[in-house]
């Protein structure tokens, strides 16, 4: 199954997002995002696949997924039944490679974490032993915790993982995401939709940014991404003006010329 690409964020968020939600299983198919992804399964079980590597989980699993690595968590076909009222909670942690600004990881005092988060991650890690331990009771806490205080927490466990050994990498070394070599150019084209979604935009004049037809263009970002360019533009328009909604005391009118829809 080719993975999907999944890209919520936008340059107007917060450093890292949280979700601690309970549900009735988890339901995301096989996926990978630009973004790190950091979680621990607080109840369910079923199969996991991160690149080329599958296992069962349960409750306490832990793993740190690259950025762009293919990755998902299948519940076992009895959480699909409403009849065994069962349910699935992680709590995840989602955060760019430079989350903590462009040159933070260059700082020699960021080494081991810039090695952890650039050579291991790609793979995916797995804690084990006390090192897990300290950081499932760090990710705990999470929920209770205001943004500043998760960020912090965040390079804690990071830092907790980048001096341990108590961790293996789960893809092999030889693995290849096959759609690492798409992702760059899609991820082009959402960042223009977001710095950009106040404007015209032109169909044709994306395709043109990484050099292909408008018919090309319509294909290849269909099959990445499985919405069309015009769904993905009024997506980042509609968050927006709900955005603007709530935060400002602009009209609708306003709001609809600010946001693209003119």
């Amino acid at each position: 199954m080719k993975p999907l690409l999944v890209r919520k964020r936008d340059s107007l968020g917060a450093s890292i997002e949280f979700d601690g939600t309970e549900y009735n299983y988890f339901y995301n198919p096989l996926h990978y995002h630009p973004e790190l992804e950091l979680t621990l399964i607080v109840k369910s079980f079923g199969q996991r696949k991160v690149g080329d590597n599958i296992e069962n989980f349960r409750e306490g699993d832990l793993v740190l997924v690259g950025s762009n690595l293919p990755h998902v968590w299948k519940n076992d076909n009895i959480f699909l039944d409403e009849k065994a009222k069962r349910t699935a909670q992680a709590i995840c942690v989602k955060f760019l490679p430079d989350f903590a600004g462009k040159e933070f990881l260059n700082r020699p005092e960021m080494t081991g974490i810039k090695t952890l988060l650039e050579e291991k991650a790609p793979f995916g890690v797995k804690p084990f032993g006390t090192l897990r331990e300290k950081v499932k009771d760090v990710m705990l806490k999470l929920p209770d915790l205001d943004e500043s205080e998760r960020f912090i927490q965040l390079l804690h466990v990071l830092n907790l993982i980048a001096r341990s050994n108590e961790y293996t990498l789960l893809a092999s070394l030889s693995y290849k995401n096959e759609s690492e070599k798409n992702s760059h150019r899609i991820n082009v084209v959402l960042d223009y939709i977001v710095q950009h979604y106040q404007e015209d935009l032109d169909l044709e004049k994306i395709a043109g940014m990484i050099n292909m037809n408008k018919n090309a263009f319509c294909r290849f970002f269909k099959k990445g991404t499985r919405k069309s360019l015009f769904q993905v533009i009024n997506e980042v328009r509609i968050g927006k003006a709900k955005q603007l909604l709530t935060e400002t005391d602009m009209n609708v009118q306003q709001i609809c010329f600010a946001c693209g829809f003119n």
